[in-house]
């Protein structure tokens, strides 16, 4: 890959559409946004449009989005100081102002170092601090009556809650202003802290949310590692697939020329290579390998791997019970066994 590195975000999907009940597995995959492609190399983050009224919104955004995706690495960033070194002061301006982006694209192509420019639209930017007095009534323990019973005092106290809110819309544009990915609905996140008194001010719920905007960003922008759940109840062998449907079974004939081991997983595992063993139950050598490179068109009814019968009992001593192991690393997170007679 050309990329150097990526961010591991610490993030944990379940997938609808997929059982994850049982013995559930997870697995570390790599994310690739829908659009990326290799050759897409150096990008500069620019401007920010700030839509808040929050002065600084659009500046607080843009850095630590563009820091966050430099040390993400699919990407070489040029964040708002480098470029102060590739544009002149009228583009400088429009620049930090996040202003008409297409155009400003457009003026990277003729110096020829970036590829692409993001930028985007803060939309929320808000941090908000709401205090009332409570009281709560004193209670001890009356021996006689063997309860607990008010002793008409109370306790006083100021009960804090802090919020903050975050959205941000962004897309990535080619120099000749066209759009390579815009997000279709902005990444947003509500932070907050309630007590008497809370564990965290505004400012720090405001960091948290910003935080947790620009870790949405990076994952639709930019490739990520990501956690997901897998079902061995989607890994399973058949004997046809006809009519948008798979004959599941675990029984084959010795004689069987053709049978299938069929996987199911999420769309977001497009683009990642699996390998799939047989073994002889009980054995440890591998009768067949076959790598795997998971499509997304594959996600709905799922890929099968066409497999013979009748030579995985010659190569594995006959009739008997075969396990099917499936890799997403060194050790198999995934087993189904069937028979052949």
């Amino acid at each position: 890959m050309s990329f150097r590195r990526f961010a591991t975000l610490s993030i944990f999907i379940v997938l609808s559409g997929f059982s994850t009940v049982g013995c559930s597995k997870k697995i570390w995959i790599t994310q690739y946004p829908p659009f990326y492609r290799s050759d897409l190399k150096n990008v500069a983050v620019v401007g920010f449009r700030n839509a808040t009224g929050v002065r600084g919104a659009d500046l607080v955004v843009g850095d630590a989005l563009a820091t966050a995706l430099m040390a993400n690495g699919t990407y070489r960033i040029y964040n708002r100081n480098d470029l102060q070194l590739l544009l002149d002061e009228s583009d400088r301006r429009s620049m930090l102002t996040g202003e008409d982006a297409a155009a400003l694209a457009k003026k990277f192509a003729k110096r020829g170092k970036v590829q692409a420019i993001l930028s985007g639209t803060v939309t929320a930017y808000s941090a908000t601090s709401h205090s009332q007095r409570k009281q709560q009534p004193v209670m001890a323990w009356d021996p006689v009556r063997k309860r607990q019973v008010w002793t008409g005092a109370y306790n006083r106290y100021t009960w804090t809650r802090n919020e903050a809110n975050v959205q941000v819309a962004a897309a990535l544009l080619r120099t000749d202003g066209t759009t390579i990915y815009a997000t279709p609905t902005p990444a947003q996140y509500r932070a907050w802290a309630e007590g008497s008194p809370p564990k965290a001010d505004p400012q720090a719920c405001l960091s948290t949310a910003v935080q947790q905007v620009v870790h949405q960003l990076v994952r639709r922008f930019a490739i990520t590692r990501l956690q997901i759940k897998v079902s061995p109840k989607d890994f399973r062998t058949a004997s046809d697939y006809y009519d948008g449907k798979w004959a599941f079974t675990n029984n084959f004939s010795i004689s069987d020329q053709k049978a299938y081991f069929v996987v199911k997983l999420p769309a977001v595992c497009d683009r990642n290579r699996f390998r799939v063993t047989i073994i002889r139950k009980g054995a440890r050598k591998d009768l067949v390998s076959m790598n795997l490179l998971w499509s997304k068109a594959h996600s709905a009814t799922g890929r099968g791997l066409q497999f013979s019968p009748r030579d995985i009992a010659a190569r594995g001593g006959g009739s008997g019970t075969y396990v099917i192991k499936f890799y997403s690393g060194p050790e198999p997170v995934m087993k189904h066994e069937f028979r052949i007679r």
